[in-house]
């Protein structure tokens, strides 16, 4: 069932009318909620599965996200939801794993992609860190939600 939502609100998100001169999903992070749901619940390994899964369904089905950043993607969904695990796992209480992942994960990204020649990367990384997370605000503000009321209603116990 996480795999259908993990498909659909990305989907679904792309199909909503958008005249910007990025795809929506760049403002509001589709793709990190569901996944970050499956690491929080499940772990890090069927959350990395969600995550990488969840963009190349939706290429097939919108064109989105364009396939030239499909691997870019997939390198910041690794560094999200490897870091989400690690939060999680450590302080399993605390609101804001969410946000925070997205952030080192896309610092991690953006990092590796500045380093290995073969990302042919020309911006500056603190820079696109900052554009990144400028432009991410709605998303981030949903993941801090998600993050909240999984925490709320859904709190981790120690078995």
């Amino acid at each position: 069932m996480l795999v259908v939502v993990a498909w659909l609100v990305p989907f679904l998100v792309h199909l909503i009318p958008w005249g910007g001169a990025r795809p929506l999903g760049v403002y509001v992070l589709p793709v990190f909620w569901t996944t970050f749901l499956a690491v929080y619940f499940y772990g890090a390994l069927p959350g990395l599965a969600i995550g990488l899964v969840a963009p190349l369904v939706n290429i097939v089905f919108t064109g989105l996200p364009a396939l030239r950043m499909a691997g870019n993607m997939g390198l910041e969904v690794a560094f999200f939801v490897g870091t989400a695990a690690l939060l999680a796992g450590r302080w399993p209480a605390f609101w804001l794993t969410a946000p925070l992942a997205w952030v080192a994960g896309k610092a991690l990204a953006i990092a590796v992609q500045f380093l290995v020649p073969v990302f042919g990367y020309a911006d500056q990384p603190f820079q696109h860190l900052l554009r990144s997370t400028q432009n991410g605000l709605a998303g981030l503000a949903v993941l801090a939600v998600v993050n909240v009321l999984l925490v709320v209603f859904y709190p981790k116990t120690d078995e």
